[in-house]
């Protein structure tokens, strides 16, 4: 099992602390996010570790971790970023946004899923997006699931909070005929028409445009469902408020520190 954490990006909406150091360093209570990150894989037995970086790509050099840069980090996003180390694939992968932080059962959960292609998805979401938004439905997105926990619905925006099922957390596996499948609908994103591609174009494609074009050709794509134990920095709001939880000792609202 490998994992594979992307870190390209220049996290622009963190200014000014991104400005001399890339997003995922950011410290929270004295601890970078992917060192946080780091240490949870690693309780979890996954010892293989890849960081796929952009912006500030020497600052990145962390040991025991490999890196892949993204050359063209600038101009693509997250799909683009992900297949730049797709001679690291392997048949069992972990795939992790590098700004959030999860504790260690959320992870567990999703190890412990035998599905080709498993995303971890919060049911509780509403009461973390409240705290971090005056209105949640600015960011929330589509997350809808069918009786068998499959996705039926990802990544698009909302206007009815009621019809959101769970929110996407950027953390994901694929596994034997998952990664062929991962591999498969990247060489093909794009010959099919997607509302998405009137907004940004192919290299820009969010991973939710990726899991979606998925679910419309027909592929499984399981849910493994989670009840909050994760954060994700990616403001200043959310680094100062979540700075301010864990002075005050009520990070526990959201967030096990210490699993």
């Amino acid at each position: 099992m490998r994992a594979l954490i992307l870190a390209a990006g220049r996290g622009s909406r963190l200014h000014p602390y991104t400005d001399t150091v890339p997003k995922c360093l950011t410290e929270i209570a004295g601890i970078t996010l992917i060192e946080r990150q780091i240490t949870t894989l690693r309780a979890c037995g996954i010892k293989d570790i890849v960081i796929v970086t952009g912006y500030l790509a020497d600052h990145l050099n962390i040991p025991d971790t490999r890196q892949i840069y993204n050359p063209r980090w600038m101009e693509t996003n997250m799909v683009e970023s992900l297949f730049c180390a797709v001679e690291e694939f392997t048949d069992d992968l972990i795939v992790s946004y590098s700004d959030i932080v999860y504790e260690r059962r959320v992870l567990e959960a999703l190890l412990r899923s035998q599905s080709n292609i498993s995303v971890a998805v919060d049911k509780n979401w509403r009461a973390y997006w409240e705290f971090r938004f005056a209105d949640p439905l600015s960011d929330a997105e589509s997350l809808r699931l069918d009786v068998e926990g499959r996705i039926t619905d990802i990544g698009l925006p909302v206007d009815d909070i009621d019809g959101v099922e769970a929110q996407y957390m950027g953390l994901m596996r694929f596994r034997g005929d998952g990664v062929d499948i991962l591999m498969r609908t990247k060489q093909e994103l794009g010959f099919r028409r997607r509302a998405w591609m009137d907004e940004r174009p192919i290299e820009k494609a969010y991973m939710t445009d990726l899991l979606m074009e998925m679910v419309l050709t027909g592929v499984d794509v399981h849910a493994v469902p989670i009840a909050g134990g994760w954060l994700e920095i990616d403001t200043v709001k959310d680094y100062r408020d979540i700075a301010k939880l864990y002075e005050s000792g009520d990070i526990s609202r959201f967030y096990d520190a210490q699993a």
